[in-house]
């Protein structure tokens, strides 16, 4: 047949439109607007309050799209998300506070560049440690994978906890220096959120591309049927560690980031709860696709803020996590798929040119071998 394996790939209009692509003209003002949202919306808000909300935000963004690689388009759970988040946050704090200061009695200050290229090596950190996680776990499934990857969470908890002379244990580590940049330094609430946004925004375009990539395929067809995708020639132990390193990279950077943000990082802020929080983000959006991690982020810490100021909720603080926690439950029971749960990227087969058939073969000869 003349059209046989003539194939390319597209995504849905939403998550095209979150790296601008698409050949329709809606898709290019369905970003503009949501860049010009976030850009316009820090200068109309009256307070700090909300701009430090919007930016804790931008942070979920991240983490909640990077634990989605894992559970939403590679199809394995994992309960530890946060040890990567802490790996980042760690590192940086270690490098500035515990040895440049401490031990070199060096001025922090001076190494301003360093923020930037820890954003990196933080992020390699937290990739090689999915490594390291993701392949005993290769050989689970089910309830044993989340068992190991929560034990891995808590394992580098406790030994943040322990190791008092590296991590100073329950105390924390302070005097984290702010963002700079030649002079510049990030120490207002605004320059922060927009430090922030920028990440978010390279991170969300960098998974949208690999998303769309011969390895994003790979990941969904694992998801949707481990077997058949091994039976067609898919190394799937060696994709699977690539999702688990690849989703730890966007949660070690931005650990960096939030090491920086508070100047000061304790066990405290990586608790076993913030992971199930993250993935809570990712059910409450949808699974599988770009928007929905970025939505259930805006959502959950929006309402968490928005029940802050009733009297009733200020005078009994649980209720707030109850109410939060209820509404979860019901999604689960009417939209088990989450709120932007039938936008999930679908890798749909379409006709291409004869170009593209050649370049798709090389693509599964690639994967195969």
């Amino acid at each position: 047949m003349a059209g046989e394996g003539r194939f390319r790939v597209k995504l849905n209009p939403i998550a095209a439109a979150m790296v601008g692509g698409g050949s329709t003209r809606s898709q290019r003002v369905f970003l503009a607007v949501l860049l010009a949202i976030a850009v316009i919306l820090p200068f109309l808000v009256g307070s700090n309050r909300w701009v430090t909300l919007m930016t804790v935000v931008v942070i979920y963004i991240v983490l909640a799209s990077g634990l989605n690689i894992v559970v939403g388009f590679t199809g394995l759970l994992d309960l530890g998300y946060v040890a990567f988040y802490a790996i980042g946050a760690y590192y940086t704090a270690i490098i500035f506070n515990q040895v440049l200061k401490v031990k070199f009695g060096l001025d922090i200050d001076a190494y301003w560049w360093l923020t930037w290229i820890n954003f990196v090596v933080g992020g390699l950190l937290a990739a090689l440690a999915g490594v390291l996680i993701g392949y005993p776990t290769l050989r689970v499934r089910g309830d044993y994978l989340a068992i190991m990857t929560l034990g891995f969470g808590e394992i580098i908890r406790i030994v943040a906890l322990n190791w008092v002379g590296l991590t100073r244990g329950p105390s924390g580590i302070p005097g984290i220096p702010k963002p700079a940049f030649f002079g510049y330094e990030f120490s207002t609430q605004k320059s922060l959120y927009f430090l922030g946004l920028a990440l978010a925004l390279l991170s969300l375009w960098t998974i949208s591309r690999i998303v769309r990539s011969r390895i994003g395929r790979a990941w969904t067809a694992i998801r949707e049927d481990e077997v058949a995708a091994e039976a067609m020639g898919i190394h799937t132990s060696r994709y699977k560690l690539l999702s688990y390193a690849t989703g730890a990279f966007f949660a070690g950077a931005m650990g960096v980031f939030f090491g920086h943000y508070l100047n000061y990082i304790s066990p405290s802020s990586f608790m076993l709860m913030e992971s199930f929080l993250i993935l809570s983000l990712v059910v409450l959006g949808g699974m599988g696709n770009i928007a929905g991690p970025v939505l259930g982020a805006i959502v959950w810490v929006g309402l968490q803020e928005w029940l802050r100021d009733f009297p009733f909720v200020q005078a009994h603080p649980e209720t707030r996590g109850i109410a939060l926690g209820l509404i979860l439950v019901l999604l689960m029971v009417f939209r088990p798929q989450g709120l932007l749960g039938s936008l999930r990227v679908k890798l749909e087969m379409k006709p291409g040119s004869e170009g593209e058939a050649e370049q798709e073969r090389e693509v599964w000869s690639d994967a195969g071998s």
